[in-house]
């Protein structure tokens, strides 16, 4: 793959993202193994790509294109599918997503929050954050709605931390790990058969059993796709909002003054703070026919790569797309992406996001970074760059 938009490890950098929509939003480049491909990174291309049917998800696969870490799975899992197999499985956990029943979580997640952040209070500075917050409370949140005893979440963790490695761990670990993944929820479902309980986890049991709408692998795999979707993204997101907002002191000041501004604040995280995801990877789809896309002729058959963080800085979308302003209408981003595979936890992760955002903000005064922004530690080898930690100071 081309190395010009890398970092040491692999990741696009931000200033990177940051000069893609200033190249053509459609255009070719040579990975590493010499393979011609498609790179778009308008906001305009990329909502088509997402969205129109002869940009094929399936079809990539088809052509032996490795999509994240679900391409493992014994089966095609969610994101691997395109309709009417993909509608099917989506309708089965959409009614968990449902913007009444994430509102309604809303208290759980404050009170989840509040009893993270309580230790370090009373502690003082300095902390780390995503020690203590960020990656504990996703991981805390989705194990509960889909009924993960408690007691298992730091084992499973591990396990995703090895499955969505890319060179951090070696294969053969990343593969056990997903074997053991893949056995525990197996015996998770066979746990929940003899002693059901109201987790969405039982709801795709009844699916299973009582509507045969999803085979017993399907059943295996949305639980696993589950799990590991509704925490590595979320706290990598959290951190790096924290990070962006101790970064310009200005809109952490703005904030603090006006809390309602934490959920526009939320959706400026989400446009302007790239998840990390390795060069090129992140979207990917392969064309079904010849396909015209911003002024480029794009045969059949060809593997697209949407570059989603590069969309969210595209200047027709948002003016002045560089500069971090929480009080911007950037809610029309597609840091969920966007048509049919757009992210079933959005709303989950937006809720997340705004009751930590707002809960760190009322509860440190003085936040800051307890080294330059440079020094904050990341980690490597992961098809997600999230932080390693996130050491902050504030007034005690």
């Amino acid at each position: 793959m081309t190395t010009d938009h890398l970092d040491r490890s692999g990741y696009t950098t931000p200033l990177a993202v940051r000069a893609l929509w200033r190249q053509a939003p459609v255009r070719e480049f040579t990975t590493d193994a010499g393979e011609r491909r498609w790179l778009v990174t308008g906001m305009e291309q990329v909502r088509a790509v997402l969205s129109d049917p002869r940009f094929s998800r399936a079809e990539a696969g088809r052509l032996g294109v490795t999509i994240g870490p679900a391409a493992v799975f014994r089966k095609p899992g969610i994101n691997d599918l395109d309709a009417p197999e993909h509608t099917r499985l989506r309708r089965l956990v959409a009614g968990a997503f449902s913007a009444r029943r994430i509102r309604s979580l809303r208290p759980r997640i404050q009170e989840i929050t509040d009893d993270l952040i309580a230790p370090l209070v009373a502690a003082g500075p300095p902390g780390d954050l995503a020690a203590a917050l960020c990656y504990p409370l996703p991981v805390t949140v989705v194990c509960e709605i889909l009924g993960v005893p408690h007691e298992d979440r730091e084992r499973f963790r591990g396990w995703a931390d090895r499955v969505l490695s890319t060179s951090a761990y070696p294969p053969e670990e990343a593969l056990s790990a997903l074997t053991s993944m893949i056995g525990y929820m197996a015996e998770l479902i066979d746990a929940k058969r003899r002693d059901p309980d109201a987790s969405l986890l039982q709801d795709l049991i009844t699916a299973r059993d009582e509507q045969d709408r999803l085979s017993e692998d399907e059943l295996v795999t949305l639980g696993c796709g589950l799990l590991l979707a509704g925490g590595e993204s979320t706290a990598t997101m959290l951190g790096k909002g924290l990070v962006a907002l101790m970064d310009h002191p200005d809109q952490l000041t703005a904030l603090r003054a006006d809390p309602s501004l934490v959920p526009s604040a939320v959706d400026e995280v989400l446009r302007y703070a790239t998840l990390g995801f390795r060069a090129y990877s992140g979207h990917i789809r392969a064309t079904t026919e010849d396909v015209e896309l911003g002024g480029m002729s794009i045969p059949a058959h060809s593997v697209v790569h949407a570059c989603l963080p590069a969309a969210n800085l595209d200047p027709a979308a948002f003016p002045d797309p560089d500069r971090f302003d929480i009080a911007r209408d950037g809610g029309d981003h597609v840091a969920f992406g966007h048509g049919m595979h757009r992210c079933l936890g959005a709303q989950l992760a937006k809720l997340e996001l705004e009751v930590a955002i707002g809960s760190v903000v009322a509860a440190f005064p003085g936040l800051r970074l307890a080294v330059p922004t440079e020094q904050v530690p990341y980690k490597e080898g992961f098809l997600i760059a999230g932080l390693q930690a996130l050491p902050v100071t504030w007034r005690s």
